[in-house]
């Protein structure tokens, strides 16, 4: 039987996708068919011609993302903005049912429940990963020593028959996740962190790895289509998102970030959304 979901597990959701949200090609020989011992700035280097393809480092300036998420039996869709200067928004439906909004603007962090009459500011746990969502979706890793994050090589791992690289990435707020380079192609296959999944629900930490697959490149932009979260001590998937369209670099006002803005159903791959400016998705 399909479970029920309650808000707070809405909210949840939306942090997993703004958090779990990532970056086909052939940029540079690999590692091994070279010989070279790389080092940091050459990984970043290569990952950096890997997800922007066209040159486009410094110039994405906003994305737009439409997904669908399943978790616990229950499936979703969710439409996701954000901007590089710091701003975001996710909508979430059930069928064409809003359910649970959340942003952060100038003012700070707000939600909107699907059953409350407007949107309320509010801080909680999860307000973090909203942020860390942005500049994970939004900058190259090559672009986060400038950004005031540390990112520095923790050595080689071999996961599943790939040899990856492994960063460690501290961000400005302390919090600490590994990104694994694939030097095949130079894409981050893996992150994993130690950390709770639904911090409001259930605060147990635990080491929780993100899975990114099923490249594509749009806007000239190249990014994991799909991605799983999974707990890696008992092998659980524990959601799997799916990107069913997306932009980048859109017109300001085509983003609705609103807080008072209220979308009249949900986004699909190929239809606009009803009652908004959103031009329609290609």
């Amino acid at each position: 039987m399909k479970k029920s979901m309650r808000p707070v597990q809405y909210r949840r959701l939306a942090i997993v996708c703004g958090a779990t949200l990532m970056f086909f090609c052939y940029p540079l020989l690999t590692a091994e068919r070279t010989g070279q011992a790389l080092g940091i700035k050459e990984i970043l280097l290569n990952n950096s011609m890997a997800v922007r393809p066209a040159g486009l480092v410094d110039t994405v300036e906003n994305l737009e993302k439409v997904l669908s998420i399943a978790e616990a039996g229950n499936l979703l869709v969710a439409w996701y903005r954000a901007t590089s200067d710091g701003h975001m928004r996710i909508d979430v439906f059930s069928d064409d049912t809003r359910v649970y909004s959340e942003g952060k603007d100038d003012a700070g962090v707000w939600e909107w429940p699907g059953d409350k009459d407007g949107p309320e500011d509010v801080y909680h746990e999860g307000v973090g990963a909203l942020e860390h969502g942005i500049e994970f979706n939004i900058f190259c890793l090559a672009e986060f020593p400038g950004r005031g994050h540390e990112v520095e090589l923790a050595g080689r791992e071999t996961i599943r028959g790939a040899h990856y690289f492994v960063l460690k990435i501290t961000l400005a707020d302390g919090f600490e996740t590994f990104r694994y380079v694939n030097p095949e192609t130079w894409q981050v296959d893996l992150s994993r962190d130690f950390r709770a999944f639904h911090p409001g629900l259930d605060s147990t930490r635990k080491d929780i790895e993100t899975r990114f697959d099923q490249w594509e490149q749009v806007d000239g932009v190249v990014f994991a289509s799909r991605s799983q979260n999974v707990d890696v001590e008992s092998g659980e998937v524990l959601a799997t998102i799916r990107v069913l369209r997306s932009r980048y670099n859109l017109p300001a006002h085509e983003l609705e970030l609103a807080r008072s803005y209220v979308p009249a159903e949900a986004p699909t791959a190929g239809r606009k959304i009803a009652g908004s400016t959103a031009v329609p998705l290609r």
